[in-house]
């Protein structure tokens, strides 16, 4: 004759639920653990209509070209220190041309920069930070970042691409030369000139 321990289910029932429990938390630290190294920043792209990216160039407190097809001038990637602390880097096209892509990497050491790059030096655009599409006719996105301590020097590599009248095109703000074999490039910001305009 089998002995019945009516307990047997439930004693696993409780022993499932306590194993799922202790499961849920951890998963729960894990996120959050992984969510504390990302800064945080929002993406807005909009229409902007700009004929000349030299106004812009004397509004922002810091500037470069952006540059498509190696040497073609189609717009400019600027950056501005905002009032809470958060900078805005914005890329803007020259009529005629639109954003398709936009996709931005930071490094807080220039000497030694941290983008994603392959073995050769060639940066892996798809490993950026930041990205976003676009839908057709945005010439302008903005990118604010959110950071616990703000550095006023640092290295970014902003890269897009571009249509304009003979079709799509890869563009990049001008600054020094990647490692690598093609023409991608990274730009020292240096933004103390920021501080009179906070």
């Amino acid at each position: 004759m089998k002995f019945k321990n009516p307990f047997t289910k439930a004693g696993a029932l409780l022993l499932t639920s306590i194993l799922f429990i202790n499961c849920s938390d951890d998963t729960e630290t894990l996120n959050e653990s992984d969510d504390t190294g990302v800064a945080a920043y929002t993406v807005a792209d909009f229409k902007a209509s700009l004929s000349n990216a030299e106004e812009e160039q004397d509004e922002a407190c810091f500037s470069r070209n952006l540059i498509a097809g190696q040497n073609e001038v189609v717009g400019q990637v600027t950056i501005d220190v905002n009032q809470d602390g958060s900078w805005t880097l914005t890329y803007h096209t020259l009529e005629g041309w639109s954003l398709q892509e936009t996709h931005l990497s930071l490094s807080p050491d220039c000497e030694n920069p941290t983008f994603p790059v392959t073995k050769t030096g060639n940066p892996k655009v798809g490993k950026f930070e930041y990205a976003a599409s676009h839908e057709n006719g945005i010439d302008t996105v903005e990118y604010t970042i959110y950071q616990d301590s703000f550095s006023w020097e640092f290295c970014f590599a902003a890269h897009a691409v571009v249509q304009g009248p003979k079709g799509e095109e890869t563009a990049w703000a001008e600054g020094e030369s990647f490692d690598g074999k093609n023409w991608a490039m990274y730009v020292h910001a240096f933004l103390l000139g920021c501080l009179q305009q906070t």
